[in-house]
């Protein structure tokens, strides 16, 4: 997928808090907090639901609860690298997104996509965790990773300064935005790029000065 809206890359990677020579910011508004109340609720709920199921028939002890969620946080982090990277740019909705970023409508993925995922993960969960329950505590790690994400990526592309880990992020993630979507795939999670190689090519000194 080419960007549309790519540009400099010197000029990405010269961003300031404030948001330096990056488009104009998302609007933090009324619709945009009734959307995410809509998302969030529901993985509040499910994730509500792994725990109390797992209390009630009193399946393991607190170390085998923080172990499953704990497994399915780090996981997140995985998985939401590989999804952006290949399959994300194949939805309408992630197109628009890059089209028009500060645009509200298109920064969360849709539920249908997110929930639908989620009924894939969790017989997997299941399997790996050896029980129903135990995958239910993982795929509730895996939640909170999601809504954890979605959140972050509100910030990055809000207009509020922040402090320099918000700056390093919004910085790597304008870059996969408006100089190369080839590139900075993970949002909350560059670490990721630096392992399977999806990190930007240095920008040569004099490309910066420009």
């Amino acid at each position: 997928m080419t960007n549309p809206r790519a540009g400099n890359p010197a000029c990405t990677y010269q961003l300031t808090a404030a948001g330096g020579c990056a488009p104009p910011a998302l609007l933090f508004d009324a619709a945009i907090l009734s959307l995410a109340v809509r998302v969030f609720w529901v993985y509040a709920v499910l994730i509500a639901a792994a725990v109390v199921w797992n209390g009630i028939a009193g399946s393991a002890g607190p170390g085998v609860w923080a172990g499953c969620i704990g497994a399915g946080l780090a996981l997140w982090t995985l998985l939401e690298y590989l999804i952006h990277r290949f399959a994300f740019h194949r939805f309408a909705p992630h197109w628009e997104h890059h089209s028009q970023p500060e645009e509200w409508a298109y920064i969360f993925a849709p539920l249908w996509l997110s929930l639908g995922a989620s009924a894939i993960l969790w017989p997997l969960c299941s399997w790996a965790a050896g029980a129903w329950m135990r995958g239910a505590l993982v795929l509730a790690g895996i939640m909170l990773g999601y809504v954890a994400y979605e959140g972050v990526h509100v910030w990055i592309h809000g207009g509020r300064n922040g402090g320099a880990l918000l700056v390093a992020l919004r910085r790597h993630h304008f870059y996969h935005h408006f100089a190369d979507d080839t590139t900075c795939f993970g949002v909350v999670t560059p670490f990721w790029d630096r392992i399977f190689g999806s990190m930007p090519k240095p920008v040569p000194a004099e490309q910066r000065r420009a």
